[in-house]
Formats: structure tokens, sequence, C-alpha cells
């Protein structure tokens, strides 16, 4: 009979609270570019806004899910990270082609590409973290 020690929790609390975190800063970004920067309510800014409210939706139910040791959080992280990535390098393929399409939100950085990956770093940590096999056991409790 082999014994099993319990499942390290680090991983899967490191990821709920990156998802929890990352969630709130793309809820942030809906509204940041019109009210904080003075934009107004402008019809370019309209698919930003519905791509960082979606990706902030799903990073903060996973996240929470997730502390919640709930399998279905770990693969809402997941899929939120991925779009998130996803969303960065539309954000700046984008603007190279001057689209106005934002999303995110408050970074400081002008230089898209460098933005991108401010952007996108944290949750390609966050995919590594969700996908790791002790996160996967921890939410089986």
């Amino acid at each position: 009979m082999t014994v099993t020690a319990p499942p390290r929790p680090a991983p899967a609390i490191a990821a709920g609270v990156l998802a929890v975190l990352g969630g709130l800063w793309f809820l942030l970004g809906t509204f940041w570019w019109s009210l904080v920067q003075g934009l107004g309510q402008s019809d370019l800014l309209v698919p930003g806004q519905i791509a960082d409210a979606v990706v902030g939706l799903l990073l903060v139910l996973g996240g929470v899910a997730l502390l919640a040791r709930v399998e279905a959080g770990r693969l809402l992280c997941l899929f939120a990270a991925v779009l998130a990535v996803v969303a960065a390098i539309a954000d700046t393929v984008l603007r190279y082609r001057l689209v106005v399409f934002v999303v995110g939100g408050p970074t400081g950085i002008g230089v898209p590409w460098l933005r991108a990956v401010v952007i996108a770093a944290p949750f390609v940590v966050l995919l590594v973290l969700a996908a790791r096999p002790a996160t996967r056991r921890w939410t089986r409790r």
C-alpha cells in the first residue's frame, strides 16, 4: 500500500490569486480609457471594452472557483488566460495597423509590443500554474 502525500496548495493558490487580480485589472480596463483618459464613450472603444469585460469576468470567476477548490475554476483560468494572451497580441497587431483596439488596464507603457509583453506575461505564468498536475490534484481534494 502506497501512501501519497497531500497535494501542495501553493501553485493553485498562486494561480487563483493571480487570476482574481488579473481579472480585476481587465475589468478596470473596461472603464479606464473612456473615463480616466477622457476619451468619452467612443464607438471605437467598444470592442476593446467588450473583450476586457469578458476576459475580466472569466478570470475573476475562475480565480474564485479555483480558490474554492472547484475543478471548473482551473479550466476557466486556463481558458481566460489564453484569451488574455490572445487579446494582448490582437491589441498589438491592431495598434500597428492603426486600428483602435485597447485591452487591459493601465500600464503607462506607450510602446505597443512592450505593452503586450507586460500584459501577457502574468497570464503565461497563470497558464503554467493552472496547468500543473499539483493544481489539478488540489482541486480534486
